[in-house]
């Protein structure tokens, strides 16, 4: 999109935001006076909300600024006059059966705003996250940050997501309050120019990743031999490491089974590509143990990282969706991103591998985790090579002389298990979803030794531990560690004294279970969840307890739960 246009997006926003933020005083209306409006508008409703502001600048009085004090107090802070004759600019009054503020619409925004490292400042403090002024704020800091990446879609992803989910859910009735409510065209004009913007807005944002998509289909395609491959590794080598699922023999989860891990490679032949891997790519740059700090001598030192090379990693698109989704929870997760995370990260370039039918355990399609656009070279095995599509202007090099082709890689489209997602709309939808007795099956069945954990490509919870390195001498040296820690184990709630919050193995799985198809979406609201489907904890279980069957008995027993409560009031 271009950068022009996102600078006028981001002025309208701004300019909006501070309307509604409080009541419009001299200097503001001045500046309001000397606005240039738009003669020909492609949205009607925004063209006569632009019309009758020009008309009420032009001709209101020299008590215009007072008159619309009292009018802003009066429509949106409901001043001297009855409930229900105002025009409440909060999200949560619009979509909550109670209608009233800090419902589930605040906490999904709370969570948009921190995972985007926004922190709501002292300036704003006596007003709530979900305010009309706030939210429309927020879109003009997405349209400044579009601006110093203009190539980067997701961007205009989160501006589109924020829209739909958000904006266009409430605003539209809120705007039918103010014309209904205002005394003054000024705030009748607001209106109708934040109604008709919201709705261009939805038309650009949609015709702006047609011609983003467009603009940067661009990747080189070929063939190339695996003897050339095998040279092309050799060159990138020099400056990354390569990961790739390994076969190692005899290692498998039982007798006379080989174990398919990620591990660095040399030649091409070493890629497993026709089964799926044991393990997800996830401990290449998220080890299973990591050093943090150093103690020594009485002081402390930060970890640091000597090696300088790169890393690529081939991966499946599902693992590399599940990759995104650690970035969130390290990186977009409030205001601190996880430096020990990030540094490692940074490092990652992806090699998509191409996977066009899937596994018996896979649900992929239905966690919306069976296709992505997030990798520099997309990989298909051939008989004797591989097909390319690079995409990384980093790695055209490495390949521009080899045999062109048309390869465009394609996707999984349909699993043989699918899965129905449990619709959880508000706090009491939860915790009936919490109190469900089915919980209580994996007492008996599951041991809680973790191992769905270590498998998972999105699992990210860890301890910390230090390490004395002597113990013998009097020397304190030693290293803050941070390892691992699943969350089915039945000590990772105990706490110092003893107390452990969750004491059960189903209530280990019902948290568990939550984090992945609700907790996640609702903290980072993305059209996401944190499960991407793989199947490996099914896989990996030794007591053949089934993730997939989880999620859809948790919808099928909830659903029965609402009928029930529904037949009640009904009653």
């Amino acid at each position: 999109m271009d950068t022009k246009l996102m600078k006028t997006r981001e002025e309208l926003y701004r300019f909006l935001s501070r309307v509604y933020l409080r009541e419009i005083d001299q200097d503001f209306f001045d500046q309001m006076k000397g606005f240039t409006f738009p003669k020909d508008c492609c949205e009607t409703e925004l063209g006569a909300g632009y019309q009758l502001l020009k008309e009420y600048l032009e001709t209101c009085g020299s008590d215009a600024v007072i008159d619309l004090a009292v009018d802003y107090a009066k429509v949106f802070l409901s001043a001297g006059i009855s409930q229900g004759s105002s025009a409440f600019p909060y999200e949560s009054v619009y979509t909550s059966p109670e209608r009233i503020v800090m419902q589930d619409a605040w906490d999904q925004v709370c969570s948009v705003y921190a995972s985007n490292g926004i922190v709501k400042g002292k300036v704003n403090s006596d007003i709530l996250e979900d305010h009309i002024a706030l939210e429309l704020e927020f879109m003009g800091f997405l349209c400044s940050e579009a601006q110093k990446d203009p190539g980067n879609i997701s961007w205009l992803k989160k501006q589109q997501d924020f829209l739909e989910q958000h904006l266009l859910n409430w605003v539209p009735e809120f705007c039918q309050q103010i014309d209904q409510f205002a005394d003054t065209l000024f705030y009748k004009a607001i209106a109708k120019i934040t109604h008709g913007y919201l709705k261009l807005e939805k038309s650009i944002l949609s015709s702006g990743f047609e011609t983003l998509e467009s603009d940067t289909d661009n990747s080189l395609q070929c063939y190339v031999s695996w003897e050339k491959m095998n040279t092309i590794l050799d060159e990138l080598k020099k400056e990354y490491r390569v990961y790739a699922p390994k076969r190692f023999e005899k290692r498998g989860f039982k007798k006379d089974t080989d174990l398919i891990r990620y591990g660095e490679i040399s030649r091409v032949e070493e890629i497993v590509h026709d089964v799926q891997s044991d393990f997800s790519p996830k401990e290449v740059f998220y080890p299973i143990t990591q050093a943090m700090i150093y103690f020594k001598d009485n002081n402390c030192e930060e970890s640091s990282i000597d090696d300088t090379k790169g890393m690529i990693i081939f991966a499946r698109p599902c693992d590399i969706n599940a990759i995104k989704r650690l970035d969130n929870i390290f990186m977009q997760n409030g205001d601190n991103t996880d430096i020990y995370y990030k540094r490692l990260r940074d490092k990652v370039k992806l090699f998509m591998l191409e996977c066009r039918e899937g596994w018996d355990d896979c649900f992929c399609v239905s966690m919306g985790s069976n296709e992505t656009d997030n990798y520099s070279v997309a990989a298909r095995f051939k008989e004797n090579g591989l097909l390319l599509a690079v995409k990384d202007e980093t790695f055209k090099k490495y390949f521009a002389k080899e045999t062109a082709s048309d390869f465009i890689p394609e996707f999984v489209q349909s699993n043989t298990k699918s899965v129905v997602l449990p619709k959880i709309e508000n706090r009491e939808q939860l915790k009936a979803a919490c109190d469900l007795d089915f919980w209580k099956q994996y007492d008996e069945q599951c041991i809680g030794c973790g191992g769905c954990n270590t498998v998972c490509g999105t699992c990210s919870c860890f301890d910390t531990v230090d390490v004395i390195y002597s113990e013998t001498s009097s020397s304190s040296d030693g290293e803050r560690r941070r390892v691992w820690s699943p969350c089915m184990l039945d000590t990772f709630t105990l706490t110092a004294g003893g107390h452990r919050s969750r004491q059960t193995p189903g209530e280990n799985m019902r948290f568990k279970t939550l984090h992945k198809i609700y907790d996640y979406n609702l903290r980072f609201n993305e059209n996401e969840h944190m499960c991407v489907g793989c199947g490996r904890c099914d896989k990996r279980c030794f007591k053949d307890i089934s993730f997939f069957d989880a999620i859809n008995q948790l919808s099928k027993e909830l659903e029965v739960v609402k009928t029930e409560k529904d037949t009640m009031r009904g009653e």
